[in-house]
């Protein structure tokens, strides 16, 4: 059985008793505002994908990177799912809580996992150099802790001075270009991982990005069928990359949400404590407070993302209500929070 994520709508229908059609999903992280996909050309749907249609220039445009430095993926979850086997053994630094496909991965591909709870106590572990490599989920998904890049750079010299890779997940980046790793690439021992489904709001579209040495970019290529990402996903991919004025307007839209929203939970779930992004919110506290509180609004056929017991605390996150929803959205979860009380008295 695979791993546990957000946006199961169908299965949340069938656990809750409530149609598909009546869910407001709330699960994810992906931006309730995407861009505005034109028609695709009937061309565009006859041929095949061309790798020489221009979407790693404008790609690498974007990131601010090198061009030989990008790959194109079917998701940034294929290059983290298949990258760490390209990666020499060793102990790698993996957050406690994050993104699990990631230690499925490093585990799967036979490496070592030391969990590490934040940036600082990231630092003692490859200071002692007790890691040979360290993962980094930047902003962290689910916790919210954004890594400055400076650290980043020391951590990456750290490491590569003795060997070993730094691996930065940025996929949750594009709100906060300046602290990206990005415009570094391609540097020996740097791994970084783009997503086009956050951001952009196109999370159907399968398309991610890898940014790596031409060595490692050839190697995961390496492990892709034949026009793995589809000739559509480009196109759209292409638009989007290029069109820098919605994308300054996204960012506005986006961080202005997500203030509002951080203070609202704030106000409506006191007995948590909350961080943020510009896609989501967090909250963490104790477990079967988080449980009751994701079922309660489960019941109210709105999905959150529950995530696992750490030392009797869970994690909660909140996605970004479309503004259509808000202000339900935030009368069920005062109603659900009541109702939290009255269980826990």
């Amino acid at each position: 059985m695979g791993l546990k994520h957000g946006g199961n709508v169908s299965a949340a229908a069938e656990r809750f008793g409530i149609p598909v059609e009546r869910w407001i999903d709330l699960s994810t992280g992906i931006s309730p505002w995407n861009w505005p996909v034109p028609p695709v050309p009937e061309a565009v749907w006859r041929t095949l994908p061309d790798p020489g249609d221009g979407l790693e220039l404008i790609a690498a445009t974007f990131f601010g990177c090198a061009p030989e430095a990008v790959l194109a993926v079917p998701g940034s979850q294929y290059a983290l799912q298949y990258m760490p086997a390209n990666i020499p053994r060793g102990k790698v630094a993996m957050p406690q809580r994050g993104y699990a496909e990631h230690r499925a991965a490093w585990m799967q591909a036979g490496h070592r996992i030391i969990d590490y709870r934040d940036g600082a106590s990231l630092q003692k572990l490859v200071d002692a150099a007790v890691v040979d490599h360290a993962l980094v989920i930047n902003p962290n998904n689910p916790t919210g802790e954004l890594l400055g890049q400076q650290q980043l750079q020391d951590l990456h010299q750290q490491l590569h001075g003795k060997g070993g890779y730094l691996v930065v997940d940025e996929a949750f980046a594009d709100t906060n270009p300046d602290h990206s790793l990005s415009p570094l690439c391609p540097v020996p021992g740097l791994i970084v991982y783009r997503s086009v489904g956050k951001f952009f709001g196109l999370a159907g579209l399968r398309l991610g990005f890898m940014l790596a040495p031409a060595s490692l970019c050839h190697a995961l290529e390496s492990t892709m069928p034949p026009w793995q990402v589809s000739h559509p996903a480009r196109w759209i991919g292409m638009g989007a990359l290029a069109d820098s004025q919605w994308q300054l307007e996204q960012r506005h839209r986006l961080d202005t949400a997500a203030e509002r929203w951080l203070q609202t939970v704030r106000t409506i779930v006191p007995d948590l404590n909350f961080c943020g992004t510009s896609l989501f919110v967090s909250g963490t506290g104790e477990a079967l407070y988080c449980q009751g509180l994701y079922q309660s609004m489960g019941r109210r056929g709105v999905l959150l993302r529950l995530f696992p017991d750490i030392g009797g605390q869970r994690t909660i996150r909140f996605g970004l209500p479309a503004p259509a929803v808000r202000a339900q959205v935030e009368h069920l979860l005062r109603e659900s929070v009541g109702d939290c009380v009255c269980a826990c008295g």
